[in-house]
């Protein structure tokens, strides 16, 4: 069974983690991760799909099904959001 977006969203949040970044922006939702379903899931989704998922995620705070205590939107210059990833 593929994994849903979300599950995508998730297990590229738990990779960045385990990387020691505890940092996710706009960029990475919309280029990023879509790239990281490709080679690693062998799932195609639009940048768009990422996004909404990600606000779901967010706005419902699904992160804690994962072990992720908060998501924390931080100042960052320009268009670009950022967010802060806590265990």
């Amino acid at each position: 069974m593929k994994p849903t977006t979300k599950d995508i969203i998730f297990l590229y949040i738990k990779r960045r983690l385990a990387e020691g970044i505890n940092i996710i922006s706009s960029i990475h939702i919309e280029d990023s991760i879509p790239k990281y379903g490709v080679t690693y899931h062998s799932t195609s989704r639009l940048p768009s799909a990422y996004s909404r998922a990600w606000r779901s995620i967010r706005e419902n705070q699904e992160y804690k099904k994962v072990g992720i205590s908060l998501v924390k939107e931080v100042t960052s210059e320009g268009n670009t959001k950022v967010w802060q990833i806590m265990k």
